[in-house]
């Protein structure tokens, strides 16, 4: 299976410290069972007034620390780099946007506003397809829940084409792995992630994740998931 968000890029944001902690992160996802994963760094556009060159200049270095670091390590998840990107006013218009895509794949990870989305956020988001000519993914979609009327726009946006990406912890989750369940159940997730950032409050999950999935759901569910990953999956 593939992770398809994490922050497991040393030092590039609020996620692993350094490249001990990246190299914990990853020896974690491998017992888990995890074989790949997207290596996803904040990009806050609106916030730093950061480019995408300039940030890509940044997420190199820090790639390439960490692949210094593991070249002689067996067993390890294969990392794709790509970013997380806040949404910011205007960002369907911004052409480098395309540059953070997922490596091999024409991905976006998209952060959405902590709040009720206006039709012009909307409107947004759905240009960045046509503008950009990228698929953007939503990035945890439950934190969005509580901020919107109700899950009508999962399913909305799932037929304009824009796809859905559901943390593990929400799965894993006491209270909410029902409705976790019953939303994957009904094909309005697309991609799983751990948005792990680090070895403790924020651990790699996803194994334990697919496991609780695999009992919940049938087989049908982890085919749908495979395909997805067949056909979006990141590639060097």
């Amino acid at each position: 299976m593939t992770d398809f968000h994490s922050h497991i890029l040393p030092g590039l944001d609020d996620g692993s410290k350094n490249v001990e902690e990246s190299v914990k992160i990853l020896k974690m996802m491998a017992e888990q069972g995890i074989e790949r994963v997207a290596a996803t760094p904040h990009f806050y556009a609106s916030h730093s007034g950061e480019s995408p060159d300039e940030f890509l200049v940044r997420r190199n270095a820090a790639e390439q620390l960490l692949r210094e670091r593991i070249k002689d390590e067996q067993g390890l998840p294969e990392i794709f780099c790509g970013a997380e990107v806040k949404y910011f006013r205007g960002m369907s218009g911004v052409e480098d946007l395309r540059k953070l895509t997922l490596q091999g794949t024409d991905l976006l990870l998209v952060e959405m506003p902590f709040e009720k989305w206006s039709d012009k956020v909307i409107k947004e988001v759905l240009s960045l397809s046509e503008k950009l000519d990228v698929i953007p993914v939503l990035a945890h979609i439950e934190r969005f829940f509580s901020y919107q009327k109700n899950l009508d726009w999962v399913y909305d946006f799932r037929k304009e084409g824009i796809l859905m990406q559901m943390n593990a912890e929400y799965i894993l989750g006491t209270f909410s792995s029902h409705k976790a369940i019953k939303l994957i159940k009904n094909h309005a997730v697309d991609f799983l992630g751990s948005d792990t950032h680090n070895t403790e409050d924020r651990a790699p999950n996803l194994g334990p994740a697919i496991e609780k999935i695999m009992k919940k759901t049938d087989e049908e569910i982890m085919d749908r998931f495979m395909y997805y990953e067949e056909t979006y999956a990141p590639r060097g």
